[in-house]
């Protein structure tokens, strides 16, 4: 039985929930789905009884509550969506379970989405009436608005009739930038009005005095009520939504209505890539050149901290390189500096470092920094916080993107059906691109599963320009986890020169394909789309989730569905002579019609196109050397050639 309450409203906002062009453009839609990969360790067991003082401020490192401290798998720890947390860490709750599907429960109307549930704690002092709860929360952040319907609640248990009764809740009507709090223990109502709503945090603090909750096993938990979109008209923008994020939440006697602040230093933002313009890059293409551009002479460790309490310390920083590949560790010292009450320092440690690995063809350094303190023993509680680590991988493939999407990005609405998205990269060595990771956010009973054509362009003066690469027959195609990306297989492997090219997709429908977009890295001018016939920069800030992969693939490609366009061509094709000079003769198996006939060269670049009419057709103009015949017909590839150019 649950005892509970929602909050009611006697109207409904309809809303996608993000900026979209109903006459046909890009759009950007509110967070479709979480893209982190889930920590693996195995996780302790849980104590059968929480001695006070609990505190959790998320900050472990983990994508998931710590079950010593909580139940909870559908809750999502992260340093990504909460905008200007307390700390490093928040716990956020949205519609999506732990695997990144929308929960089953999901709807148009209200559900009950994430919940995260403390494990017993010993309160078995009646009569107390020191014991306060106090967290921090915030809505939207990154990711969603809550909807007026929606709201978090924090729900206490009542064990002496088995039941969680409703003592807080929280609900935003952010068309009037309104904050609604309610504190039904002690009757109390507020109201906010701020146009910061989604980037601020709220304190929350009240006493526990009723004698049922003052037992041995007393249990808490915070739950989220949500509803996706009602809109209809567009599936593929009906996803995750209602966000919310909580921080800092500490149980403990002792307390007083003025305790209002937790004494303790604290990282307030996470560390970064080291690289200039990329997240990650090929180790392969590491060179002299990629250094220049990438690495900053000196290198410089940057971080952020808080004094959070009244108490003035001195800080002492440090830091450390970890080579994965062979176990060297290279340590250094950011020296001490007092830190007064309430106080945030924003602190540079520049670093020389050779970067070498033991593996050929990748390399992996983990970068750490450390605070210590004269805190005392009595509150080693807080001490999660005093930790960054952030792992600088260099693998196979170049990446804007630090895996964490908050958006979603795509062209949607009339005139999109033939719509091309180009993302520029440059490779800093000549090599042969093999596939293409993608993060597609999921939606609504994946509404979003349409089909596109993979392509790739030379760069013409900065943007996209001839169109030398074209799959058909690819779709979205989800994995079995939070946020692993889609591989996808090129059909043949493509020589790439040094320099630029862009890599992205054209549409065959105008639904939004809600392509995974990080909000943390911002790589707007790299980004283009073409809907009218001219190419025009993206006007969002952030980074497309693609990842063109080199040299060869270290996994095994996504599974593609059994459809005509992905499925090996049963005919195929005869040209002669092989090698030509002057003119070439294609055949085509028995009933093909309506075909296409494209020529590209050893390098990707396309050199002829033109409907099947008539042999032979005029090679003339084609220089010595080796080039790929292929012809599609209703959108099926017929048949793939090699062709030899040899003029003398």
């Amino acid at each position: 039985m649950i005892r509970s309450f929602c909050i009611l409203t006697l109207f409904a906002i309809l809303s996608l929930g993000g900026v979209y062009a109903q006459s046909g453009g890009e759009v950007l839609v509110d967070l479709e789905s979480i893209p982190l990969t889930p920590n693996k360790t195995v996780q302790p067991k849980a104590k059968s009884t929480i001695e006070l003082p609990f505190y959790d401020d998320f900050s472990r490192g983990l994508s998931y509550p710590v079950s010593t401290l909580w139940d909870g798998r559908d809750v999502l720890v992260n340093t990504k969506y909460a905008v200007n947390p307390p700390n490093i860490g928040v716990a956020t709750f949205d519609a999506l379970d732990y695997t990144g599907k929308l929960h089953h429960n999901a709807s148009v109307f209200q559900f009950s989405a994430d919940t995260l549930t403390s494990q017993p704690i010993n309160l078995n002092f009646p009569g107390d009436t020191s014991i306060y709860i106090s967290f921090q929360f915030q809505p939207k952040g990154l990711g969603n608005w809550p909807d007026i319907r929606d709201s978090l609640l924090l729900e206490f248990y009542n064990a002496s009739d088995d039941t969680w009764e409703g003592v807080w809740a929280a609900w935003v009507d952010y068309e009037n930038n309104t904050l609604f709090q309610h504190e039904k223990l002690r009757s109390r109502h507020s109201e906010i009005i701020s146009d910061t709503l989604s980037s601020s945090f709220f304190k929350v603090y009240f006493p526990v005095l009723d004698e049922q909750f003052l037992v041995g096993n007393f249990r808490f938990r915070f739950r989220n009520i949500a509803s996706i979109s009602r809109n209809s008209d567009v599936p593929g923008l009906r996803g995750n939504s209602d966000h919310w994020h909580i921080d800092m939440v500490y149980l403990n006697k002792a307390r007083t209505y003025r305790d209002t602040i937790i004494n303790d230093i604290a990282f307030t933002k996470p560390l970064g890539s080291i690289l200039n313009n990329y997240e990650q890059i090929p180790w392969l293409h590491f060179n002299q050149q990629a250094q220049d551009n990438e690495l900053d002479s000196p290198l410089s460790f940057d971080i952020t901290y808080s004094n959070m309490g009244v108490t003035p310390w001195n800080i002492t920083r440090l830091f450390r390189i970890h080579n994965q590949s062979n176990g060297d560790i290279y340590s250094f010292s950011g020296g001490a500096e007092n830190i007064s009450m309430l106080e945030t320092i924003s602190y540079s440690r520049f670093f020389l470092y050779d970067f070498k690995s033991s593996w050929s063809d990748s390399a992996r350094f983990t970068l750490e920094s450390y605070l210590l303190t004269d805190i005392s023993p009595s509150t080693q509680h807080l001490r999660w916080n005093d930790t960054l680590r952030y792992t600088q991988n260099f693998k196979n493939f170049y990446a804007y993107d630090d895996g964490s999407a908050e958006s979603g990005y795509g062209l949607y609405g009339e005139g999109t059906q033939n719509g091309r998205v180009a993302y520029r990269f440059n490779t800093y060595k000549a090599d042969n691109l093999v596939g293409v990771y993608m993060y597609f956010n999921r939606t609504f009973n994946d509404a979003s599963q349409k089909y596109f054509r993979l392509a790739i362009w030379d760069d013409n003066n900065g943007r996209p320009g001839n169109l030398i690469y074209e799959q058909p027959g690819v779709r979205p195609l989800f994995t079995d986890s939070l946020n692993r990306f889609t591989l996808f297989r090129l059909d043949e492997e493509l020589w790439l020169d040094q320099g630029t090219f862009y890599i992205g997709w054209i549409q065959t429908t105008t639904d939004m394909l809600n392509v995974g977009f990080d909000r943390n890295n911002s790589s707007r001018s790299n980004l283009f789309y073409n809907i009218s016939g001219n190419w025009e920069n993206t006007k969002f800030e952030g980074a497309l989730m693609i990842r063109p992969v080199f040299g060869k693939l270290n996994e095994t490609p996504t599974s593609s569905p059994n459809h005509p366009l992905n499925q090996s061509p049963t005919q195929s094709i005869n040209i002669y002579p092989n090698p030509a000079r002057d003119v070439l003769n294609v055949e085509l198996p028995v009933g093909v019609i309506n075909a296409q006939v494209t020529i590209y060269s050893i390098s990707g670049q396309m050199v002829y196109s033109e409907r099947y009419v008539t042999n032979p057709i005029d090679i003339s103009r084609f220089t010595n050397g080796t080039y790929i015949v292929r012809v599609v017909a209703d959108g099926r590839i017929v048949g793939t050639q090699k062709l030899v150019v040899l003029k003398w």
